[in-house]
């Protein structure tokens, strides 16, 4: 059959299934309607007219599913397929399942790797060819059972395997599994396993079956490898909800709260030689994010494997990750979270070019001091940064990288995108924790390291006029790692120059980045 005539079939047939499906749409509201009238029943009569109708409208709803499983079937053909990671697939029909299972006493395993090489996936459409052989291995298995998947990368190919301790199939029922119409179950439209299949093959990949009675049945899907091109070098690479694509061709919808009122959370990582560098600690602030907004439905294991796999497609290798998850999309605008919005997950790794900033390490920078006009919970890693984008601005305007920050009564907060220290006589004193600040990942790693170098610490608030008597100056930041700053609104730090405390710093920073790169890599 040529494409034209399949497609003339598919559309004639699709018509027809859909009048019917409007005329059963009709018979079904009459026959409620007339069970309503037999709501009570008072003689046996009506008893037995009540059943009757029953039986019609079941039937109804079963010739609903056929034609529902008839479609399909038939419209399988042209797929979206996108660069997809099988185990967080998997993982997620899994999760769907998993209750279902659990009613009819079925233990679900799953071995599949996450490090398994990338598909191509209809994300969708194989979900549905899964859920399909994950059902029938249910029915097989009506005293309950366990089934197993198992997954493994082989020679241009990665292969998905599903094993169910069921009743088995005869070597003739196995020989016809996958014929349409063809089912051994009452009330079945012997079309699950052929649209299975059909959508397996549409993959550019095979589904076989295996089974014996008394044994189970064995289901083995393999789907091709897909590999992702490289993006060119400086070109920033995006993943918006599982799907890769250029950074410059992300489209957020107008409707999306992170665009209208701010909701969302955001994490910036550093990636050295091609490692995410304090990842843990970052994935930990984001969650931590997340809950004191309310926002949930993120898989954050998940999040981190996408994370890897970009960086892997991105080839690049001194970048910075850029994380943003909002409450997603909701109509009509309205201030109060939404029902059932479906979160935003966007994630981007762009290349790093730190030629600027090492420059300031080595000389040191000048700063600006600029009101803190920032929202009272800045513990939180929100996109709501107006008063960082003015203040930084601010700075920018001066000739400086950064604006150090006071609140009304005098007390400096922190800088625009970074934390900072001060040094009195050898001690190091920064701001205490509170909601006024951000939990800065890089000052935590100052403090540990000068923890190592035995330098006291002491955590309170500068006042403004506190600047003058300082003997050395520096932020910390995920970019600006330990950056010196030799002047405050052009009058000069200590001597105007980096200090030996600052200088111990950075080399502690230095080394402990050495050492990470040199240490294996966790599997993601």
């Amino acid at each position: 059959m040529t494409d034209e005539q399949y497609l003339d079939l598919a559309e004639l047939a699709g018509g027809f299934i859909h009048d019917i499906k409007n005329h059963l749409g009709t018979l079904s509201l009459n026959l409620q309607l007339l069970a309503e009238e037999f709501e009570s029943p008072q003689s046996p009569r009506e008893r037995k007219a009540l059943a009757k109708v029953d039986r019609l409208r079941g039937e109804c709803q079963r010739l609903v599913d056929i034609s529902n499983d008839f479609l399909r079937f038939a419209r399988v053909k042209d797929l979206d397929r996108q660069p997809a990671r099988l185990a967080e697939v998997v993982e997620e029909m899994v999760d769907f399942f998993t209750p279902m299972a659990r009613q009819h006493d079925i233990d679900i395993k799953c071995y599949v790797p996450a490090d398994l090489p990338p598909v191509g996936l209809d994300r969708d459409l194989f979900k549905q060819a899964l859920l399909n052989l994950l059902l029938n291995a249910q029915q097989a298995m009506p005293s309950g059972g366990t089934i197993t998947l198992q997954a493994t990368a082989e020679p241009g190919s990665v292969r998905l395997v599903l094993i169910d301790t069921g009743e088995g199939m005869a070597p003739d029922v196995v020989a016809r599994a996958f014929r349409p119409f063809y089912t051994t179950k009452p009330g079945g439209s012997g079309l699950g396993l052929p649209t299975a299949r059909k959508i397996v093959l549409a993959h550019g990949g095979d589904l076989a079956v295996e089974s014996a009675p008394g044994v189970g049945t064995r289901f083995t899907l393999t789907l091709p490898r897909t590999t992702p091109e490289p993006a060119p070098a400086g070109v920033p690479l995006a993943d918006l909800n599982g799907q890769v694509l250029p950074l410059s061709e992300v489209k957020i919808p107008a409707l999306d709260r992170g665009f209208l009122f701010g909701d969302g959370v955001y994490e910036v990582l550093r990636v050295y030689g091609g490692k995410p560098w304090l990842e843990e600690e970052h994935f930990a602030r984001l969650g931590r994010s997340l809950g004191e907004i309310r926002l949930g439905g993120v898989d954050l294991a998940g999040l981190r494997r996408r994370m890897h796999a970009l960086l892997t497609t991105s080839g690049q290798r001194e970048a910075t990750v850029y994380i943003e998850v909002t409450r997603g999309v909701a109509s009509p605008r309205t201030h109060a979270f939404p029902k059932n919005a479906t979160p935003t997950e966007l994630l981007w790794v762009a290349p790093y070019d730190d030629t600027a900033t090492a420059k300031g390490r080595r000389d040191g920078v000048g700063v600006v001091l600029y009101p803190d006009l920032r929202w009272r919970r800045c513990d939180v890693k929100s996109v709501n940064l107006l008063g960082n984008v003015l203040a930084c601005q601010a700075a920018k305007e001066a000739g400086c990288p950064e604006a150090l920050l006071f609140t009304p009564d005098g007390l400096l907060s922190e800088a625009s995108h970074s934390s900072f220290f001060g040094v009195f006589g050898g001690v190091l004193v920064t701001t205490p924790l509170s909601p006024a600040v951000l939990p800065s990942i890089t000052r935590e790693l100052a403090l540990r390291l000068a923890k190592g170098l035995a330098l006291p610490v002491e955590e309170r608030s500068l006042h403004r006029d506190e600047l003058a008597a300082l003997d050395e100056l520096f932020l910390v930041g995920t970019t600006s790692e330990v950056l010196p700053v030799v002047r405050v609104d052009g009058r000069p730090i200590g001597t105007g120059e980096p200090g030996p405390i600052t200088r111990r710093l950075q080399e502690a920073h230095v080394a402990a980045v050495a050492a990470f790169l040199a240490a294996p890599s966790p599997k993601s």
